[in-house]
């Protein structure tokens, strides 16, 4: 039996309107990173399900449920806000300290085979729909994921879009007329270089930071101690307290690779909203080859400024 239309655009209206409520309260000032709608096929364990106490979450099935007989073994942290015919929204009261689990029991099926769910808080993504199917194989759970991969393929062709737009944007006139550079043109500062460790490898012994309206670069000029050549791969910022990452979009580096007792310079771009980054983060570059990474840590980003300039 597939979804019924009207009770998955309902429970689909109340996460949008949940939403909306959540974005529009004060309280709400940072976001979680990712709110995302996940397919899942039940089977003999608990499904592990990401819950937030500001954004509702709502479990749909391809089948009708008893919620009203759904279970949880502590309602102290969690609360069941609504109920469907095919549907169940919930929300954590508290940051869970340790899972919390939901029993959700079929309509004409026995108690004891009802779906389990382990819910659990966290930082940096919350599962604000979770479609749910019985059968891994069956059409609706297909048409899902079909749906979900054509998403992911309009995104990415949006992404590829937007970087043929910026390389084609090589020059000050481009950057104006492309938007990237606006009226407060490029913000420059130079950033207190690491304290270095005896045993670190790759030393940063000069690093600046270039702002723009829609971008940051950090530059660091780097020392190779290793015995072998180093050239940088992957590269992100990632935060102190929740290790969230964010990827940069672009690393550069010249020389390409630099012998042992040789100078380099690293460059790496992010893209960038002015106010939307706070806390303490480090800048991490991969070696591609392997080896040691170039590590830049407290750096502190509030309001667009980053710390110890």
């Amino acid at each position: 039996m597939g979804f019924c239309v009207s009770t998955r655009l309902s429970s689909l209206l109340l996460t949008f309107w949940s939403l909306a409520a959540w974005a529009a309260s004060p309280e709400s000032t940072f976001p979680p990173s990712r709110v995302r709608t996940r397919n899942v096929t039940l089977s003999m364990a608990a499904e592990p399900v990401h819950i937030s106490t500001a954004i509702p979450t709502t479990l749909t099935f391809d089948t009708p449920v008893n919620g009203r007989e759904a279970v949880l073994n502590d309602t102290t942290l969690v609360e069941i806000l609504a109920v469907g015919e095919r549907s169940l929204t919930l929300r954590a009261l508290a940051e869970l300290r340790k899972p919390v689990t939901l029993r959700v029991p079929l309509s004409g099926a026995s108690s004891r085979v009802a779906p389990v769910f382990k819910l659990t808080t966290a930082t940096d993504v919350v599962d604000a729909q979770v479609l749910v199917f019985r059968d891994a194989s069956g059409p609706e759970l297909l048409r899902a994921r079909l749906a979900e991969l054509e998403a992911r393929c309009a995104a990415c062709e949006a992404a590829l879009a937007e970087q043929r737009e910026r390389g084609a944007s090589k020059g000050p006139a481009d950057w104006v007329l492309s938007r990237q550079v606006d009226t407060r043109g490029v913000k420059v500062a130079r950033l207190h270089a690491p304290r270095q460790d005896s045993a670190v490898s790759i030393a940063v012994y000069d690093a600046a930071r270039f702002l723009a309206k829609t971008w940051v670069v950090f530059q660091a000029q780097v020392a190779n101690d290793t015995s072998q050549p180093w050239r940088p791969g992957r590269a992100w910022l990632e935060d102190a307290v929740t290790g969230q990452r964010v990827a940069a979009r672009a690393v550069r580096f010249a020389p390409a690779a630099p012998l042992h007792g040789d100078a380099g310079r690293v460059v790496v771009e992010f893209g960038w909203t002015a106010g939307n980054s706070s806390g303490t983060y480090r800048l991490v570059v991969e070696a591609a080859s392997g080896g040691v990474p170039l590590v830049i840590p407290d750096m502190a980003l509030q309001d667009g400024t980053p710390a110890g300039e």
